[in-house]
């Protein structure tokens, strides 16, 4: 399970959000563990049942505006009691000033508690997305991730079959480097999203000339900073006693994150043009995406064929015999 440290949240998100840490510093390093956020009306009123504590717990002024009516002992009853489960982080929005003994409990709960003056419309919205993208589930694959015609295509093989230099071409062609050697790949709601690691954004290793600085090369037109990945090209090295697809009527698919991607097996063998066949794979994987499969329409019109040609037949052999 992915988790984020509230630290690393609140050290990630302060300047944008102009966060403070209010209280509750000893459990700084508690864990985040979900994406989603939640509100507290009804819990901070007793019912603590639906309360998620691996989430970000959100007040804002529903629950303020609560509290504040509360005397000074049911708001500490009802406040203890929350604290109690305990969250691991509670973020109040649009705040001016807290309720009294707020921040007395946190510290005694060691419950952090963060707080911005921004209102909860601009603040969400950007929280949602920070922890969809920190606490989505990875991969790190080894390959070549490269953008070709706005299809994102994840290149792979064994070491030396030539996926630098196959996406080394794709770039002098026109096409985009994502990532080179580990692509890390996350899921994005239903999308798989991948993007290079820090350590070797915008780099490519090509074997005889080392590594090499795509932007610097070729300009900022030739990368890309992350692509969703639609489908998987491996780079196979070509051998008389194996058999390759000849007609492109069975898809096959590997998964990814439980996710299935389109795969593509493509022989590598001295004469072939293997980067004019992957551009010719990308361009096919879009008219399928449109819904028409070259091989199943071939397949139909020789099944039409056939069917004509065996009642032509019959038709002759009934003439013959009358």
């Amino acid at each position: 399970m992915n988790q984020l440290s509230v630290s690393q949240f609140f050290e990630d998100m302060r300047e944008d959000l102009d966060l403070e840490l209010a209280a509750g510093r000893e459990g700084i390093h508690g864990k985040i563990r979900e994406s989603q956020f939640q509100k507290n009306g009804l819990a901070l009123a007793g019912d603590l049942g639906p309360v998620h504590p691996g989430r970000v717990q959100v007040w804002g002024y529903t629950e303020l505006s609560y509290l504040n009516k509360l005397d000074a002992t049911a708001r500490s009853g009802a406040v203890s009691a929350f604290f109690g489960l305990p969250p691991c982080v509670v973020l109040i929005v649009g705040v001016d000033a807290l309720p009294d003994g707020i921040t007395t409990l946190a510290d005694t709960a060691q419950v952090p508690l963060i707080v911005t003056k921004l209102p909860g419309r601009e603040v969400l919205p950007q929280i949602l997305t920070y922890l969809e993208t920190r606490l989505a589930s990875r991969a790190h694959m080894h390959g070549v991730l490269v953008d070709l015609y706005g299809v994102g295509v994840l290149i792979q093989g064994k070491s030396g079959i030539g996926k630098s230099e196959c996406a080394l071409h794709l770039i002098t062609r026109g096409h985009r480097l994502v990532a080179d050697d580990v692509v890390d790949i996350h899921l994005h709601g239903q999308e798989l999203v991948g993007q290079s690691t820090d350590l070797l954004k915008h780099h490519l290793e090509v074997r005889g000339l080392g590594i090499l600085n795509i932007k610097d090369l070729f300009g900022v037109v030739a990368i890309r900073y992350e692509k969703n990945v639609e489908m998987i090209i491996e780079l196979v090295p070509w051998t008389a006693d194996q058999s390759f697809d000849r007609l492109g009527i069975d898809l096959e698919s590997k998964e990814i994150l439980g996710h299935p991607l389109s795969l593509v097996r493509i022989p590598v063998a001295p004469g072939r043009n293997v980067p004019t066949i992957i551009e010719v794979a990308a361009r096919n994987r879009l008219l399928q995406r449109m819904g028409y499969f070259s091989a199943h329409e071939f397949s139909r019109n020789l099944a039409t064929q056939i069917a004509l040609e065996n009642s032509r037949q019959s038709v002759d052999t009934m003439g013959a015999e009358n």
